[in-house]
């Protein structure tokens, strides 16, 4: 990794750089709209588990499912049966993702506010405050999601489409996904992340693995692994918690616009002079 204190500086003034004013180019954005808890929580569940591909089809997938929840996605669930969940979504579509898988998820979420209160209370519920990192605790939501209602929906627990959207990081998977919905709920309040979940502290979060997080990374020298599974999440985020042990992933917002906003060539080092990160970068990719 380069000199802490030199990335810790780079990377503060990109995190200045790509701060909420570029909310409109993430998923995270349009959970924005919401100002309930329970919504929020909601939408941003829906939303991050869509979180792959392509970041405009990503918001354009989105916006469809959140179309149908109407101006509140928390009540809209409440009120699904298997039956009508199934006739709403009956015509979506994400990539390989079917309507039926998000019926089921929305149907789940609406039962989890019924029985539990709210997904925070569920979460509460299922976290060990002793853990280091959110692990363990995301492994056993995924559990939860991937088993719980299966049989009453009509799926074979287990069905392949819901642990491919709600993974466990005991598989090995970099479950990008799931770790981005405990960064937005955990982290801030400072206008990217919401900071609902106040008792989970940031310190151990880790980091929402993509293409983009893992090229920053290789560029940044914040990992050595090549393949872009758990291990690789881990040990990014352990070098980002030299920078900052207390909130280890604040810099994944910024770290990714480079990437999703095609601002960044890295052909050779030092030739992007206008981003914040061309005294460090090595301009080397995988």
């Amino acid at each position: 990794m380069n000199d802490p204190a030199a990335l810790k500086a780079c990377l503060d003034s990109l995190a200045a750089d790509y701060d909420a004013r570029f909310l409109d180019s993430d998923p995270v954005g349009l959970v924005h709209r919401y100002r309930f808890h329970e919504d929020i929580e909601t939408a941003g569940f829906i939303v991050s588990v869509l979180a792959f591909g392509n970041a405009v089809q990503i918001r354009k997938s989105a916006e469809t499912v959140l179309a149908y929840a109407g101006d509140s996605p928390a009540r809209f669930a409440r009120g699904l049966t298997p039956k009508s969940a199934l006739e709403v979504f009956s015509n979506f579509k994400h990539r390989w993702t079917t309507g039926s898988d998000i019926a089921f998820l929305f149907f789940t979420l609406g039962r989890i506010v019924e029985e539990e209160g709210s997904l925070e209370a569920l979460v509460r519920k299922l976290d060990n405050p002793g853990e280091k990192t959110i692990e363990e605790l995301m492994a056993r939501l995924s559990r939860w999601f991937v088993f719980r209602y299966t049989e009453d929906f009509g799926k074979n627990p287990g069905r392949p489409g819901i642990s491919y959207l709600v993974p466990s990081p005991a598989g090995g998977s970099a479950c990008k996904r799931l770790a981005l919905f405990f960064r937005w709920m955990v982290r801030g309040p400072d206008g990217v992340d919401f900071g609902l979940w106040k008792f989970i502290n940031s310190s151990r979060l880790v980091i929402p693995l993509d293409r983009h997080i893992a090229r920053m990374a290789a560029l940044l020298g914040l990992s050595s692994r090549r393949i872009q599974d758990w291990k690789m999440a881990i040990e990014i985020t352990e070098s980002l918690r030299q920078l900052d042990p207390d909130d280890p992933v604040r810099y994944d917002f910024a770290l990714v616009r480079p990437g999703i906003l095609r601002k960044c060539t890295a052909a050779k080092q030092g030739d992007c002079p206008e981003c914040s990160l061309h005294n460090i970068c090595t301009g080397r990719w995988l």
